[in-house]
């Protein structure tokens, strides 16, 4: 029988050096499938003094941004790696897990801090939160750091860079003022000198994966959405938010109504648009787009109906797929039914997530979808789409990764029209799959 935990192996330089370091508060920036959460998991089962098999009679929490996520992430490793020394069966509805020495393991999201505030016995000794910039940006200072006080807890801190944001501001004190930047094959290590208590570190994807994983990485992401989800580069959000789009993903676009067609739906009433084209072997053609002042979503059905002269076929259905703003799933048009139902109902195809994807992870898509590292667009538009080139001339992104709606209050673009064709971009060409958390 393997030894359990199972070894880990083939451990980088970086990787070895986070795994046996013993500062209280470390911050790890690395890329995407970097091993991080592993090593971080591993840290808190065996690390020396102080981890749960080690140190008897205390509390261990691994959590992420909501529950789901940090089940997805920690359970089913926590109770393989633990298997030999768990005191009775894994509680699987309170995703705790007790071990013979009288430790606790608890998996936990921090969208609901009380989870673990009300933890008193056995006491916590230390926590990983993974996807850290995912949290709120008050979660460190209002409800975890205060709980490691009382037993002098430790904590790993982990994420990909997300922009200038929270993560920066928390990887920069660590770092002692200013965050190095990684270089293949070496890693990075930082820490405070003032506050010896906190370090740093990162490291490249490229030092783990291998490398046909980082060139099919390549042909799905542009250059910056690249450098920051697989080399830890904390890149400036702020500026224009569709910076990858360029008169290459210009060209004549034309509908044929033999083929399905396509739709990206945003439902703000004031405009309500659409971006409307066909997606054919892995590329957006666009070809049209609505946009409706003071509007609703039967106005713009029937607009729909009547610009493509559309027919219902044999099944009682158009050959139309929408990719709607998720939101519509509550958006009540009227007292009896959503917007997603009033599509469907009206014979579209309705193709939605269950929740909208964050305003990064939209931006981020279209872009690597108007220009990939390697390889061809994914994304074409007819020059006659006024509406949506207007808004990739003028769009602005905020430090924070937020799309600048205070745009639309003055006049300076339409935001919903290129809302919608995120949608339908992020529904089709993801750059990750985020209904599948995984540990990185």
């Amino acid at each position: 029988m393997r030894n359990i935990p199972e070894k880990l192996v083939n451990l980088t330089e970086p990787n070895l050096q986070y795994y046996n370091d013993q500062h209280r508060f470390i911050c790890v920036a690395a890329g995407r499938r970097s091993r991080k959460d592993l090593i971080g998991v591993r840290k808190l089962l065996v690390d020396k003094d102080r981890g749960a098999l080690e140190l008897p009679g205390h509390t261990f929490i691994f959590a992420a941004p909501t529950r789901p996520q940090a089940k997805a992430i920690f359970w089913e490793i926590l109770k393989r790696d633990t298997k030999l020394f768990q005191d009775g069966s894994p509680r699987e509805t309170e995703l705790k897990i007790k071990l013979k020495n009288g430790s606790e393991l608890v998996v936990a999201g921090l969208d609901k801090p009380e989870r673990i505030e009300g933890v008193t016995y056995p006491p916590i000794e230390a926590i990983i939160i993974t996807e850290f910039p995912n949290c709120k940006n008050t979660i460190w200072g209002d409800h975890i750091r205060p709980i490691l006080s009382d037993n002098n807890g430790w904590a790993i801190l982990n994420g990909v860079p997300e922009g200038m944001n929270h993560w920066y501001d928390k990887c920069v004190y660590a770092a002692g003022g200013a965050v190095p930047n990684p270089s293949a094959g070496k890693g990075v290590f930082a820490e405070n000198a003032d506050d010896p208590e906190w370090c740093f570190y990162a490291w490249f994807s490229a030092d783990v994966l291998p490398e046909k994983e980082i060139e099919a990485a390549k042909r799905e992401l542009d250059e910056r959405t690249f450098r920051q989800e697989y080399e830890a580069s904390f890149e400036s959000d702020a500026g224009l938010a569709y910076y990858a789009f360029s008169d290459d993903n210009k060209q004549k676009c034309e509908y044929n109504p033999k083929i399905n067609l396509d739709i990206g739906m945003d439902f703000n009433v004031n405009p309500m648009c659409c971006v409307e084209g066909h997606i054919v072997d892995g590329v957006f053609y666009q070809h049209g787009e609505s946009v409706l002042v003071n509007s609703n979503t039967y106005e713009m059905i029937d607009h729909l109906i009547n610009k493509y002269d559309l027919k219902k076929n044999y099944e009682g259905v158009y050959d139309v797929t929408i990719y709607p703003d998720a939101t519509g799933a509550a958006r009540e048009t009227n007292a009896t039914y959503t917007d997603l139902q009033i599509l469907r109902k009206a014979g579209f195809t309705v193709r939605a997530r269950k929740t909208n994807p964050t305003q990064r992870d939209r931006i981020n898509s279209m872009n690597s979808a108007m220009r990939p590292i390697i390889g061809k667009p994914r994304y074409y538009i007819d020059p006659s789409c006024r509406a949506t080139l207007d808004d990739f001339a003028k769009v602005q992104r905020l430090a924070d990764d937020r799309l600048d709606k205070d745009q639309e209050e003055v006049g300076k673009s339409k935001v919903h029209i290129s809302d919608a064709l995120g949608y339908l971009i992020d529904f089709n060409f993801p750059i990750k799959d985020r209904n599948q958390w995984r540990s990185r």
